[in-house]
């Protein structure tokens, strides 16, 4: 096997040769203190042979076998043993170690009630098409019908629709499918696409129909409360720049408008939580999003909840958000460590790898919750880059579906609780107060849009100019129908993902300013 797609990850892969081998002690499988479920996996990536295989545990032999294993063979052990804490299990081949894993029974006491976990994914896709409709790329569609996650699935977007319906009852999660991602799905099922090289893809198609069905299940998830929906600002600006640095406030709360418009038409609901694109927050949005009546929004604890001033405790329960006018905001913060486990140290090796890793985060995720007390744990992020930009994306839909079954079982154990955030509001009201929280993203400066490319400056002066232009004409004609088309031109000229420095866009930005030129010149 080539080790060129593993790469950061959140345990070390282990190989022996042509083996690839892990000793995972479950110990969310039974109650009972002094027994651990363990299991061992093993895979040959050479030729045919004959391996010893020998799983001991606090000194133990538990299990010893000579087992023959076919190229690219993949073989398993599970037992359940009396384990001491931090004794040692150890996975052998030919009498040399693979793996060792410590055991740590953990003490769960301090558990009064269940923490309530909160999984939040941002699936997003920008503005693929130029001003004329035309589409320059089709990745709302490829993260749906490419066979990205093979041979687990298709795309991120399908695969995890798919996955929620099979894994049922006990698994609930939060999701933004973004506005500018739901109406680029509704252009193929609804009228179909051309691309700028001239591909048609009609809505009678079977690519279309596979986005159809995503859509639907969805939608279905969203019905029966398996999964809570948010509504984000529509072309993924970063508001809390735009407000404060660009004083463009009205422009913002037409744009949160109108993505809560494309949610609620897709859900059938109300949305009353608001993503934030990057996770960029001001002061100054609190009273835009409470004019759309949005109550919630996540942010991060690094950046955001350490600056933080007020009634504070930490980041394990919710707080309300006041400005200088009254206005309030619940926010729940993110814990940062976390959430990057899964956002940033994907690149599993293989299939049994990935399942190691989704058991070492699941410890670190109770260990938290116990030594917090937690009320609520937070993890969001991006939820299809971590997928499909892991250097072995099927390895990652292992791993999403490994952790959703040990959260359904935390869950029927009464250690934790994978649930919604309106029903995390619900039954634990926010009982502190914030007066501030920094104006930043989840990266903690606003550098990767604006100072990282020697681009980015000439371009905000372009665009800067045109702002200008707009707020002259806006205070001459007020909001006419070329100011509306002008309006729209910079919603998508003003997208993050266009401005972010390792995917800069220099040719969209360009085609929607000449687009403004149009209405506004």
């Amino acid at each position: 096997m080539s080790t060129g797609r593993c790469g950061k990850s959140l345990v070390e892969p282990r190989f022996l040769g042509p083996l690839e081998g892990y000793v995972v002690v479950d110990t969310f499988e039974s109650v009972d203190a002094n027994e651990v479920r363990v299991l061992a996996f093993v895979r040959n990536y050479g030729v045919d042979k004959d391996f010893a295989v020998e799983l001991d545990v606090c000194g133990n032999t538990v299990y010893r076998r000579v087992i023959r294993l076919l190229r690219g063979e993949r073989q398993g052990v599970e037992l359940y043993v009396d384990a001491k804490k931090d004794c040692t299990a150890r996975l052998a081949v030919n009498g040399s170690t693979l793996d060792a894993q410590k055991i740590d029974v953990r003490d769960t006491s301090s558990l009064e009630n269940p923490t309530n976990v909160l999984m939040v994914l941002h699936n997003h896709q920008p503005p693929n098409y130029c001003p004329r409709s035309v589409y320059r790329g089709l990745w709302p569609f490829t993260y749906v019908w490419e066979p990205i996650l093979f041979p687990y699935g298709l795309g991120p977007y399908y695969y995890q629709a798919i996955l929620l319906k099979e894994v049922g009852f006990g698994v609930k999660l939060v999701y933004n499918i973004s506005p500018s991602l739901i109406r680029q799905w509704r252009d193929i099922v609804e009228t179909g696409i051309k691309t700028i090289t001239g591909e048609i893809i009609s809505p009678h198609s079977e690519l279309a129909k596979v986005v159809k069905e995503t859509m639907n299940i969805y939608q279905e998830l969203a019905s029966s409360g398996v999964i809570e929906v948010l509504t984000s600002i529509y072309a993924h600006t970063i508001a809390g720049y735009v407000v404060d640095v660009l004083g463009l406030g009205d422009l913002i709360r037409r744009e949160v408008e109108y993505g809560y418009n494309i949610t609620e038409e897709f859900t059938g609901s109300k949305p009353k939580g608001i993503w934030l694109p990057e996770m960029s927050f001001s002061m100054n949005l609190i009273s835009i999003l409470k004019s759309q009546n949005l109550e919630y929004t996540f942010l991060d604890e690094r950046y955001h909840f350490n600056g933080a001033k007020g009634d504070i405790g930490d980041h394990y329960e919710p707080y309300v958000v006041q400005d200088s006018s009254g206005n309030t905001l619940t926010v729940l913060f993110r814990d940062t460590e976390l959430s990057n486990d899964v956002g940033f140290a994907n690149n599993y090796c293989s299939d049994i790898h990935a399942v190691k890793g989704a058991y070492a985060f699941m410890s670190k995720l109770v260990d938290k919750c116990a030594r917090n007390r937690a009320k609520v744990l937070t993890i969001a992020l991006d939820g299809e880059n971590w997928m499909a930009f892991s250097k072995n994306p099927p390895a990652t839909a292992v791993f999403l579906e490994t952790v959703l079954l040990l959260l359904k079982r935390l869950g029927k154990l009464g250690l934790a609780k994978l649930t919604t955030a309106e029903e995390v509001l619900r039954s634990t009201p926010p009982v502190r107060k914030l007066w501030y929280v920094p104006s930043t993203t989840w990266l903690g400066s606003y550098t990767k849009w604006k100072g990282e490319r020697v681009e980015h400056e000439v371009f905000w002066e372009m665009v800067e100019r045109r702002i200008a232009r707009y707020k002259e004409y806006i205070l001459k004609h007020g909001l006419d129908e070329k100011a509306v088309k002008a309006e729209w031109a910079l919603w998508h000229v003003l997208d993050s993902d266009y401005w972010w420095a390792e995917f800069w866009d220099e040719e969209m930005i360009t085609l929607w300013i000449s687009e403004f030129d149009r209405h506004i010149p």
